[in-house]
């Protein structure tokens, strides 16, 4: 069931993009430094990601991401793919603007001895920085991973450096 609801979120997002890409279309990858957190454990992992951001105008959009990353608890491999609305406030001419973020995030974990599965929220901030080839983005987005026998969730925080080319 939760693979079907992502499917059909994720072929909204993609459609949805699709006609609201007056503002600008844009396509690029994040090199991710994130830290997962769960009662009694912390861990470290770096992850990388590939994204589409379509903008109908200077102040909201929406954005499809799909990223890898490593080490949070039992679980070694997480794939995480979210659907999210954004939404922008221009703070000068083209130098840089804030954005926020939220959405739907679905994140598949494996491990040496479990698998899990979670659908959540997930959403984030930062900033931008408008350049002649693209954007370059530096923001925080957070989702849990795990699954219904695990309580609580491991919640996790990735800070990144995103580049999007137009």
């Amino acid at each position: 069931m939760k693979k079907i609801v992502l499917a059909v979120l994720l072929s909204l997002g993609m459609s949805s993009m699709s006609a609201l890409a007056d503002g600008g279309e844009y396509k690029g990858f994040s090199v991710d430094f994130g830290r997962s957190t769960h009662p009694g454990e912390k861990n470290i992992s770096t992850g990388i990601a590939i994204m589409m951001s379509s903008r109908s105008n200077a102040y909201y959009g929406y954005e499809m991401q799909v990223g890898l990353f490593d080490n949070a608890g039992p679980f070694t491999q997480n794939v995480a793919v979210d659907v999210s609305a954004i939404g922008f406030v221009p703070l000068s001419d083209n130098s840089f603007q804030l954005y926020g973020k939220v959405g739907v995030a679905d994140v598949y974990s494996t491990g040496s001895s479990e698998k899990a599965n979670k659908l959540g929220l997930t959403y984030g901030a930062g900033v931008e920085f408008p350049r002649e080839v693209g954007i370059i983005r530096v923001g925080l987005q957070h989702f849990t991973l795990g699954s219904s026998t695990l309580s609580p969730s491991f919640s996790t925080n990735q800070i990144g450096l995103t580049l999007l080319i137009k």
